[in-house]
């Protein structure tokens, strides 16, 4: 594995550890400090969510650093600021959430651009807004309200299986090209000239999908095997899906789809050499 490429599956790997360890992390941080269970356990998903929704993942690694640490701040800011004045929890946690909508509809016009993966962030924080309301009475609704953002993405990726460009194609950009530019054009090539090379690329994204559909499942069948009193436990036996099934994913689609792939890719290369 070349340097680009190791880099790449780097970040990507470090990105999923933190969306593991910081709301735990944040949890145990804040509960000596008297802070409700559903606002320890808001503030690092307001955490990963800004890396989700404004750290976007280039070619080069970098990152609209500006845009997420103001957002993150101003939102953990108000929410905890809401509450201290005497704010309900819920009220403030909305509060927070909203002004990361707001983050991202800056996003959006700095871009000026409403990609799929900006109009499933939006989805998903529109869903965080409502289910602040909804489930913000127990802790193991937080723990287990990740998996209806991932159900959501879900039903995207398995879209994306039909229509327009498969999730899979996108997203692996990164780490097929490795900052070669005769490989990025080969890359778009190969999709545009073989039918083989989509139809792979569309297994892998439906696999992908129905992985994040079995993690979701998973992920509230856990939560619940808990008292709400267990929080940290149910926090850490819900990651566990995540992990297993992604493992399980990439080392299959790697070992079984990239080979394959990747012969399709040199090829379009060795036509235009």
């Amino acid at each position: 594995m070349n340097t680009a490429k190791a880099r790449v599956l780097l970040v990507a790997l470090l990105d999923m550890a933190l969306d593991i360890v910081v709301p735990i992390a944040v949890y145990l941080a804040l509960q000596p400090l008297g802070v409700p269970s559903v606002l320890s356990l808001a503030a690092g998903g307001i955490l990963i969510a800004g890396k989700a929704a404004f750290g976007k993942l280039t070619d080069t690694g970098e990152r609209d650093t500006a845009l997420l640490l103001t957002c993150t701040i101003v939102s953990l800011a108000v929410m905890f600021g809401l509450y201290a004045l005497g704010v309900a929890a819920a009220i403030a946690l909305v509060a927070g959430v909203v002004l990361q909508g707001v983050g991202m509809a800056v996003s959006i016009i700095r871009r000026r651009k409403l990609d799929g993966f900006a109009l499933l962030v939006l989805t998903e924080l529109a869903l965080g807004i409502v289910l602040s309301f909804v489930t913000s009475g127990d802790p193991r609704f937080l723990v287990a309200r990740p998996a209806f953002y991932t159900f959501v993405a879900a039903v995207y990726v398995f879209a994306t299986v039909f229509r327009g460009k498969a999730f899979m194609f996108v997203v692996s950009r990164p780490m097929a090209v490795a900052g070669d530019p005769k490989r990025d054009v080969a890359y778009d090539k190969a999709w545009e000239n073989s039918a083989e090379f989509r139809r792979l690329e569309r297994i892998g994204t439906a696999a992908f999908a129905v992985v994040l559909l079995a993690e979701s499942v998973l992920r509230v069948v856990l939560a619940f095997q808990y008292n709400a009193d267990e929080v940290v436990a149910s926090s850490l036996v819900s990651q566990l899906p995540v992990i297993g099934l992604l493992a399980l994913f990439i080392l299959g689609y790697k070992v079984i789809l990239v080979p394959r792939l990747s012969r399709l890719v040199e090829a379009e290369m060795a036509v235009r050499a």
